[in-house]
């Protein structure tokens, strides 16, 4: 069809046209099939200097590995299922659906099971053939042994990657701790919420965090979860804290991360001027411990407005240091870190993250007209009274 006549289609014709293309891929991927069998036969990946069938359809056909694993597989899996073979070069079902149902009589499924596997969509017609694949102890060992989880930084360690790979049920597990972590996470000041994977980043840091100071947020002595940071005078001053700052372990930190750690009871920051550290005076923005306490035994909670949170508490600069801000009772107020503790009386209510999501990450600032203990806030951009 082409564009100038879509408009005219009706949505029926349109529908019907793209089961018959669909129709159409299925008996190319047939023929696509029987042809890559033939090459197989006459082993002309060995002769073309390729390792596998795999490699050389990914090359000659210029498509990716998963495409080039699919294919390859399909051709396997349907070389003694005739039924299905010919229903996939009839076109009568879709290549997705004639391959998973391939996949269900390869598991071992019973007939019963295959003719149950028609009035299922093709994730139904996976996990139905997954339910029939055997899985040995040997085959559960090496799963095992094939675990890991890598952290990489970036090459101004401004940021890390994850990635990794773990067990089916401590996958599940994870996922189960990540999911329920931020489903509790509330809403924004805005109404809005995270996407799925910024709540899994922020339910992970907030388990991290619970691992090394425990779900009340104090610093445990000895445990060495303090985090230090150092910053270059020299090289800060210039660029308002935009250059110049480290932690211990060498990870590049800016201003957002400076003013967030400022709040907190666990840090340690040194400035050094000519390779000298300077005293933490009075003057200083960092919170000593002992106005922290008051604060926060002060304030009772979070003062976000409808916030009841009492989970990791931390005081903040109402007004930022940066803009002038000092670091008294008068302009300190208490913020909540990510999530809820797990030993609530209601354990879904959906708890606290004002001072590490949405102030100090994205960007949120404390709307100047608040009253003290029903803060509300302004997005990043925007300074209404």
């Amino acid at each position: 069809m082409r564009q100038t006549t879509l408009d005219q289609v009706t949505t029926d014709a349109l529908e019907q046209r793209l089961i018959e293309l669909e129709s159409f891929v299925s008996r190319i991927r047939s023929e696509q099939i029987s042809l890559l069998r033939e090459a197989d036969r006459r082993q002309t990946p060995l002769a073309d200097g390729c390792r596998s069938l795999q490699e050389w359809v990914a090359g000659r056909l210029d498509v990716g590995p998963e495409t080039a694993s699919v294919l390859v597989s399909a051709g396997r899996v349907l070389d003694d299922q005739i039924d299905l073979e010919t229903a996939l070069e009839s076109g009568e079902a879709s290549f997705d659906r004639i391959l998973a149902t391939a996949n269900l009589v390869a598991a071992g499924a019973t007939p019963d099971r295959v003719d149950l596997a028609a009035g299922l969509d093709i994730p139904g017609i996976r996990r139905l053939a997954s339910m029939h694949r055997r899985v040995t102890k040997r085959d559960e060992r090496s799963v095992f042994a094939d675990r890991f989880v890598s952290l990489q930084p970036t090459l101004d360690r401004s940021s890390f990657r994850l990635w990794g790979q773990l067990p089916g049920a401590d996958g599940q597990l994870v996922e189960q701790a990540l999911v329920a972590r931020g489903d509790l996470l509330p809403e924004l000041p805005d109404g809005g919420r995270n996407p799925v994977g910024q709540r899994n980043a922020d339910a992970l840091v907030s388990i991290a965090q619970d691992s090394l100071t425990g779900t009340s947020g104090e610093e445990t002595i000895g445990s060495g979860s303090v985090l230090s940071v150092f910053t270059d005078g020299t090289l800060a001053a210039p660029t308002d804290g935009e250059v110049g700052s480290v932690t211990s372990g060498g990870v590049r930190v800016g201003v957002a991360t400076i003013e967030e750690i400022f709040c907190g009871g666990s840090v340690e920051h040194t400035a050094i001027v000519d390779g000298r550290p300077l005293a933490v005076g009075r003057s200083t923005r960092q919170i000593q411990p002992r106005l922290r306490r008051f604060v926060l035994f002060r304030d009772g909670g979070c003062c976000a407005d409808g916030c009841t949170s009492r989970y990791r508490l931390q005081p903040h600069h109402r007004v930022p240091w940066s803009e002038g801000g000092q670091t008294d009772p008068d302009n300190l107020v208490t913020l909540c870190w990510p999530i809820f503790c797990k030993a609530e009386v209601e354990p879904r209510r959906r708890r606290g993250f004002h001072h590490h999501v949405v102030v100090h990450q994205m960007g949120y600032g404390i709307r100047p007209s608040s009253p003290p203990g029903r803060l509300r806030f302004n997005p990043p951009g925007h300074d209404p009274p």
